[in-house]
């Protein structure tokens, strides 16, 4: 596969981008005169070409908060048959790469915290923390990946000025939401106390393919939703970040690495181990 990487900023670069955000979500994708305003004022929009044709992309805008600018990437779409090939991992990087020319020191996005595949990719290989949670975060939304469940969602930061030393003992981690086997070969979640003077890691199960496990059961997938989103919400109010994940082999779940945010991100993001 020969990919090549592009800074998408003419109309009819994003009128092909319009149409395979349509056809990846299913729905009515954002108006041309506002991917074109941010193209041209400070944001970033990157393509993923094979053979000239667009297969992913990756569409940011600058964002404020508490008077500290930022890139916020609201949207990075891959084509059905181009996933699990490594593109929106390069789409992430040339995104850094193009953030820190024009003087970004850090990029900010949303992703669905049960999506584990988005986990991995976003604290594991780019490094970003999970640092929020935000309950139903797009209200109700009728597109074919997010239908049907409140919109949760984490928003992570990535630093782009550090790289921090993701070191951690899997032997003083702590568990805290683990999965339990359902009679239907499904998994439930099981909550668990939080002994907070125990450890300085807390280890938190996900579903491995919520995708799947929400077209098999509906009120299962709801389940886990609202129990992550307490025990998330609740973490991160303590002063934890989500910082790694794990995925062993042949597991159905994957877990979340939390970590102390006065020990991970202190004010110039020096990270250690607990």
């Amino acid at each position: 596969m020969s990919l090549s990487l592009q800074i998408i900023e003419t109309i009819e670069q994003l009128k092909e981008m319009a149409e395979l955000e349509a056809d990846i979500w299913g729905t009515t994708p954002i108006p041309l005169h506002q991917t074109l305003t941010v193209a041209k004022n400070g944001g970033i929009v990157i393509g993923a070409y094979v053979d000239g044709k667009l297969v992913g992309f990756v569409y940011s805008f600058p964002g404020m908060q508490n008077g500290e600018v930022y890139l916020c990437s609201h949207m990075m779409g891959i084509a059905a048959s181009f996933r699990d090939q490594g593109i929106g991992y390069r789409l992430k990087m040339r995104q850094a790469e193009e953030a820190r020319r024009l003087g970004y020191r850090s990029i900010r996005w949303t992703y669905d915290p049960l999506q584990s595949r988005n986990g991995y990719l976003n604290l594991v290989k780019l490094g970003a923390v999970g640092i929020e949670y935000v309950e139903n975060c797009y209200g109700e939304m009728d597109d074919a990946l997010n239908g049907q469940l409140p919109s949760d969602r984490f928003i992570v930061e990535w630093r782009l000025d550090e790289r921090p030393n993701r070191t951690w003992n899997p032997a003083k981690g702590l568990v805290v939401l683990e999965a339990e086997a359902t009679t239907d070969g499904l998994w439930r979640p099981v909550l668990k106390d939080i002994d907070e003077t125990a450890t300085p890691f807390l280890l938190t199960a996900i579903p491995l393919d919520f995708s799947q496990l929400k077209e098999r059961s509906l009120s299962l997938a709801l389940e886990w939703r609202l129990a992550t989103r307490s025990l998330f919400a609740r973490l991160l109010a303590e002063g934890w970040v989500a910082i790694h994940a794990m995925r062993g082999e042949g597991e159905p779940v994957m877990h979340y690495i939390w970590g102390r945010r006065n020990k991970w991100l202190g004010e110039k993001g020096e990270s250690n181990e607990g």
